[in-house]
């Protein structure tokens, strides 16, 4: 009789990305980063400290949009999109440029003896 192997287990991980273009217009990127989270708090959290970190440098009606998100239901109607399955972000100009950050929840599975949780790429 065949011992049966055990089958991968499925989850969600949650693909970050921050995109920095050249001006308001969205014309040319200049920059991108990219960070795997596991769950949805630590997605957002991803948005939360970058946008903390560019606050005092916004000006004052954009400031008060970011930290409004930030700390307030924005970040939270992302976390119950992630939840959902569904994809979130959050933009704002900075210095004359346009950032935008994403997340979009993507299908991983676990591979028993495997140490990490590997996204499926195109699923």
């Amino acid at each position: 009789m065949r011992e049966q192997q055990p089958v991968p287990s499925a989850t969600r991980v949650f693909w970050c990305e921050r995109v920095t273009y050249r001006t308001m217009e969205a014309d040319e990127i200049t920059e991108v980063s990219r960070h795997m989270a596991l769950d949805p708090a630590e997605a957002i959290r991803f948005i939360r400290l970058n946008v903390r970190a560019l606050a005092a440098d916004l000006p004052p009606m954009e400031r008060h949009r970011a930290l409004s998100w930030v700390d307030g239901g924005g970040c939270v109607g992302a976390v119950g999109a992630l939840h959902r399955g569904e994809p979130c972000g959050f933009s704002l100009s900075h210095r004359g440029a346009w950032i935008e950050w994403t997340i979009h929840p993507q299908p991983s599975f676990h591979v028993y003896g495997a140490s990490d949780v590997a996204p499926m790429i195109g699923a």
